[in-house]
């Protein structure tokens, strides 16, 4: 495609060189760039793209977008322009997401789309709108935590909302595929970084707010998480909200389409007569759905092989969604009768024995609901075995100690990814949390041999919570990753001991 063609869509500063050269890809890593590529630079937390700029040049790169203001980039341009047409952009992050979106075609455009926003339950949810649009007939992708794919396919991805350039790809082959219909969690991240700019959903669905991802390299206050959670609803034709979280208003106060909202006892949707369950093969719960919409009011049973209220919660949401796609929600709850999400409240072994649950909770609010929920199906003891993530806001390692604490009859401290951090300067951090209550811990810094230990120990009737890494199937340290599988590790400790 010509330069000029993507640029008719774009607004830019100004050009140096032709308009008129072949752009045959895009790239943002400069270790990524091949002939006739644009080459795109991008001011990260941990380095500026515009270092790399000279090196996407000798590559040959064909174009080199850089963000008018930036000190190397003025430096640069001249030097550049002899090797490359340069572009000087108002925001380079932006002037990706739009030339991806041109050079891709506009994928979404053509495709029915819902878009999920929330602190916690974005998988769970998007997970359950792909059942029920994959089991309606329509042909889906769905794009998230847990990865990229359609039911024949999957696509990797670096980010839960991929770089502007990788979505749009995505999207493009996804569209390829014959997908009608994607889903996709957005997170606030997504939105800050613009890797989201420019695009429209057909649906958004926001599940809940609590403070989170604040600190270096995230968001700089709650304020601004809340704001770009926010965004959302600015570029859907409907959307679905939770009217139990009390940030609902503040999220939802900027929509430009109409708001259905859902709640356990008010709302739209409302959930009545919650039953939990426990055999040998789940943890679950069901319960009457009862919809008050266009002045009618209607119930639906809805079964679900997950526990706890907030998966309740995700179900309404799901079945909200599709029926603003015009599926009917007895047809969206049947869908959902069968349906597990990898590292979600994911059951490894279930008996009379012995239950063992893997799943991603990483900060305070998300541990505490997944606790309280465990602790609802009264086991003998609760067992959690968990780390923190470093290079992450320091709050969650004594937020989530406090959690544990509060709630676990016994706590394995351990490592989780420690990114460049430490792992005993985040344990420490961990145990500041639970020694402000009267929790039982150890501390056990290899993670194999803290869920050994929990599996070897366990008792009859006890639950053990391994959590952090949910989906997960490695392990960072000093920026390298190591397979590693919480569920692969149980598996082998039940091998062994059980």
């Amino acid at each position: 495609m010509r330069l000029s063609s993507l640029l008719s869509h774009v607004g830019y500063v100004r050009i140096r060189g032709s308009a008129e050269v072949l752009v045959t890809g895009i790239a943002c890593d400069s270790r990524q760039v091949r002939p006739g590529d644009l080459f795109v630079c991008i001011s990260g937390f941990h380095k500026d793209g515009h270092e790399f700029a000279g090196e996407a040049a000798e590559k040959g790169a064909s174009v080199i977008v850089m963000e008018e203001g930036n000190r190397k980039a003025e430096k640069l341009e001249q030097k550049l322009a002899e090797k490359a047409t340069v572009i000087m952009a108002a925001s380079s992050r932006k002037m990706l997401a739009h030339l991806a979106a041109a050079f891709y075609g506009y994928p979404l455009r053509s495709m029915t789309s819902v878009a999920v926003t929330g602190t916690k339950g974005k998988t769970t949810t998007a997970y359950m709108v792909y059942e029920i649009l994959k089991q309606s007939g329509k042909k889906t992708g769905i794009i998230g935590t847990n990865g990229a794919f359609t039911a024949d396919r999957e696509f990797p991805v670096s980010h839960t909302t991929p770089e502007a350039h990788e979505l749009q790809r995505i999207l493009w082959e996804m569209k390829k595929e014959g997908c009608t219909h994607v889903v996709m969690e957005v997170s606030s991240q997504g939105y800050k970084m613009e890797r989201t700019a420019g695009l429209h959903f057909t649906c958004g669905i926001f599940t809940n707010l609590s403070p989170d991802h604040i600190g270096p390299g995230e968001h700089e206050n709650f304020e601004d998480y809340l704001y770009q959670k926010s965004r959302l609803f600015q570029n859907c034709d409907m959307a679905v909200a939770n009217l139990d979280d009390p940030w609902v208003k503040d999220v939802t106060g900027r929509a430009v389409c109409p708001v259905v909202t859902y709640g356990m006892d008010r709302g739209d949707y409302q959930a009545l007569d919650l039953v939990f369950y426990k055999d040998s093969h789940m943890l679950g719960c069901e319960y009457r759905l009862r919809r008050n919409r266009e002045g009618k009011k209607e119930e639906t049973g809805v079964f679900l092989r997950l526990p706890g209220e907030y998966n309740v919660k995700n179900s309404m949401a799901a079945i909200a969604a599709a029926e603003c796609l015009g599926i009917p929600a007895k047809q969206a709850a049947g869908a959902l009768k069968e349906l597990r999400v990898p590292g979600r409240m994911e059951v490894v072994s279930g008996s009379s024995r012995l239950w063992i649950i893997v799943d991603y909770a990483h900060n305070e609010i998300s541990m505490e609901n997944l606790l309280k929920t465990l602790k609802s199906y009264e086991p003998r003891n609760l067992i959690c075995v968990f780390g923190c993530g470093g290079n992450r806001s320091r709050l969650r390692r004594s937020g989530m100690g406090r959690a544990a604490g509060t709630w676990a009859d016994l706590s394995v401290i351990t490592a989780d990814n420690s990114r460049y951090e430490p792992l005993p300067e985040i344990i420490k951090g961990i145990e500041a949390g639970l020694r402000e209550t009267k929790g039982k811990y150890l501390i056990i810094p290899d993670r194999r041999e803290a869920i050994s230990y929990a599996v070897r120990h366990g008792k009859v009737g006890d639950i053990i919570a391994i959590i952090g890494k949910g989906h997960e199937d490695y392990q960072e340290t000093e920026g390298t990753r190591i397979h590693f599988s919480d569920r692969e590790e149980v598996e082998k400790a039940l091998m062994k001991y059980r």
